[in-house]
């Protein structure tokens, strides 16, 4: 071969390898996150980007916030989101009624465990209800109809004798606005989240009226991602580094606390004094550094909403668990 050809041929060659192997790497994935305002980690992902070391590379992030789980798994099973927060009750509509099979991939939140938050049903001090059944004809506050907090009401309800289809009424309401609708007295109890909570307690003139570790009978990986199984196979790596800058984000805010303070009180218009009262402390959901959550922390939810038919059949949620996207 002369030297003309050679380095005709060895520069189609290099050509070709640009093309076929340069392509992928510069492709970056879209994923669509459905989130809500207790994620405050979704929060430090979009405002502190340098702490991450993927995001840009092979993957970027839509997000999208909703009320709660009961909104977004729905948005998710209609194609709107690649991924979202999410609780056992939508995730079992999204597998089993609507057949659009999700897989739980990390712990978002985690209720009641060594005296982290626990989500508070909050009633007015002065109502003269001390347990469930005093709600028998009261209106009850929730922040997302169709979500896992319902249901958990409707569970409370139905263990304190009540029926809660007939003997409650259960309405919608935004989170932050629920605390001044019980005081208001338009529901008489609510279920409160963080940052709510803590505003809401500091007045002096709410009271608890029970916890989810109540309903579900001890702590809970309550709130969890799950990914669209068909977006999880097709785009694994794209996942795998989200979650490993997702995990960064954690760390991140809990080393370096006080400035995770300052952006979350400044993105929500809350006074700094209140989010430094609970933000990323036991007074907050528990945030794990690792991301890994546990099958037999989130069965009993599963377990209860089967036992009152809240969901059509009992399933095994560690089938739709893979923590193998979580950093090795």
């Amino acid at each position: 071969m002369n030297s003309r050809r050679l380095v005709a041929l060895i520069a189609f060659i290099s050509a070709a390898v640009l093309v076929s192997g340069g392509a992928p790497a510069q492709d970056k994935v879209k994923i669509r996150i459905g989130t809500h305002i207790a994620i405050s980690t979704h929060l430090f992902m979009q405002k502190k980007p340098e702490v991450l070391k993927n995001y840009g590379k092979t993957y970027e992030v839509e997000w999208v916030r909703f009320a709660g789980s009961g909104d977004a798994t729905p948005a998710l099973v209609a194609g709107k989101l690649d991924g979202c927060l999410a609780t056992p009750f939508p995730m079992a509509n999204a597998i089993f009624q609507s057949r659009v099979p999700v897989i739980a991939v990390h712990q978002l939140l985690s209720f009641g465990f060594d005296g982290h938050y626990d989500d508070a049903a909050v009633v007015r001090a002065d109502a003269g209800i001390a347990r469930f059944a005093d709600l028998k004809g009261k209106v009850f506050g929730v922040n997302a109809i169709g979500g896992t907090v319902e249901q958990g009401v409707r569970i409370m309800a139905r263990k304190s004798g009540l029926n809660p289809d007939r003997d409650l009424t259960i309405v919608e309401g935004r989170p932050p606005f629920l605390p001044a609708m019980v005081r208001d007295n338009k529901v008489q109890a609510a279920v409160l989240f963080q940052p709510f909570y803590e505003q809401a307690m500091a007045k002096g003139d709410l009271k608890v009226l029970f916890t989810a570790s109540d309903i579900y009978g001890g702590p809970t990986d309550y709130v969890f991602m799950v990914f669209e199984e068909k977006f999880l196979k097709a785009n694994g790596r794209a996942v795998r580094d989200y979650i490993e800058d997702y995990l960064r984000a954690v760390n991140w805010s809990l080393d370096n606390r006080a400035e995770a303070v300052s952006i979350y009180a400044e993105q929500w218009k809350l006074p700094v004094e209140v989010a430094n009262g609970y933000l990323l402390t036991k007074k907050d959901y528990l945030v794990r550094r690792d991301g890994r959550m546990a099958a037999k922390d989130i069965q009993p939810i599963v377990d209860a909403l089967a036992a009152n038919g809240f969901i059509g059949q009992r399933f095994d949620i560690a089938k739709y668990m893979d923590l193998s996207y979580l950093p090795k």
